[in-house]
């Protein structure tokens, strides 16, 4: 019964164990007590481990979770993978996993290691930006494979190679001096959480089948359809409705590529939690209302097909909001990012 309970429950119950992990590391954290994590560690890694060609091949593995690394990845996936909705979903998991590191770091606030960084990082410390994001990532990239690939060769040898890179990450992140093993281990924990939930929405969106469904009853799966049609339906009628206005509206192509440029010099610049998160409000406010701009332009041609000066009033102002929307971003824009350039 309990191992029964158990293989029907085991992605929550590691969902739960990973929270209680990070609650109990964070208890010392706010006390800004030293973890005897970190102090073992730190005896074996910096003190034992360090080498010259070591530090070499640290470096090299700790830009493999770089923001450039990543957003080449991810544009990658948007042009040449034919299913659109993959490379949606690897954007948006790296533009959620980033915004909520900044935002966990920002609300915890602890110093980063002093005194052994063999690299120059700013910022807070706890959750470690690298490890979160990259077992966030590239674990959701191991995911698409796994879910996608059926040549088994190239399946297990690809996701063997990303499994074995996310550790090797978080340990560079360490052995650079930069994190402490309780900001990797945390990261890895919040990530690992995240990705229970975010690939059970986008199993959704992606339309992946089982290899269990095969074994159900058709009694089973018809029961099990009908309770996630309408969840399935209403991502997919939603992401549908993204698609069609990225093929007719050329506004919205310019409104992503402004967002593209804006958080490449996010990264450069290394703007602060707070800045992160006005950016994205503005990114979701601007291409929320381009889309209802787009919404009430179609409605309007579908009930006036002919000229009506009511119906070119609608359009106008719903238009002007877009415009106004993106002119205040700007402003916000250039107050965030003038002073960054200019010193």
């Amino acid at each position: 019964m309990l191992k029964r309970i158990i293989e029907k429950n085991y992605k929550w119950i590691v969902f739960f164990l990973c929270i209680i992990i990070v609650l109990i590391m964070l208890e010392d954290v706010f006390k800004n007590e030293q973890l005897t994590l970190d102090i073992l560690v730190y005896k074996l890694v910096i003190i034992n481990l360090r080498s010259e060609p070591l530090t070499v091949i640290m470096k090299v593995i700790t830009n493999l979770s770089s923001a450039y690394i990543l957003i080449v990845i991810t544009l990658g996936t948007l042009i040449f993978i034919k299913n659109k909705k993959v490379g949606l979903c690897v954007a948006s998991n790296l533009v959620i996993i980033t915004a909520l590191n900044q935002l966990l770091k920002y609300i915890i606030q602890r110093p980063r290691p002093e005194g052994y960084r063999l690299i120059a990082e700013s910022g807070y410390s706890f959750p470690s930006g690298h490890s979160m994001v990259s077992m966030a990532f590239y674990g959701f990239i191991i995911y698409l494979i796994w879910k996608m690939i059926k040549n088994k060769k190239i399946k297990y040898i690809s996701c063997g190679i990303f499994g074995l890179l996310i550790p090797m990450i978080g340990f560079s992140r360490i052995y650079l001096g930069v994190h402490y093993a309780s900001d990797v281990i945390g990261g890895f924990a919040i990530s690992m959480a995240y990705l229970l939930v975010f690939t059970n929405i986008t199993k959704f969106i992606l339309q992946f089948k089982k290899e269990k469904m095969k074994m159900l009853d058709k009694r089973k799966i018809v029961k099990l359809k009908k309770k996630r049609k309408k969840i399935k339906n209403s991502f997919k009628y939603a992401f549908e409705g993204i698609g069609e206005a990225w093929k007719t509206e050329q506004n919205l192509k310019i409104h992503f590529a402004i967002m593209i440029l804006v958080i490449i010099a996010g990264c450069i610049f290394r703007i602060s939690a707070m800045e992160w998160i006005i950016c994205l409000l503005l990114f979701a406010i601007v291409i929320s209302l381009e889309l209802v701009n787009t919404a009430i332009e179609t409605t309007v041609d579908i009930a006036m097909p002919d000229i009506n000066e009511k119906a070119k009033y609608a359009k106008d102002i719903s238009a002007g909001a877009v415009l106004f929307s993106a002119i205040i971003s700007v402003i916000i824009g250039l107050i965030i990012f003038l002073p960054k350039i200019f010193n």
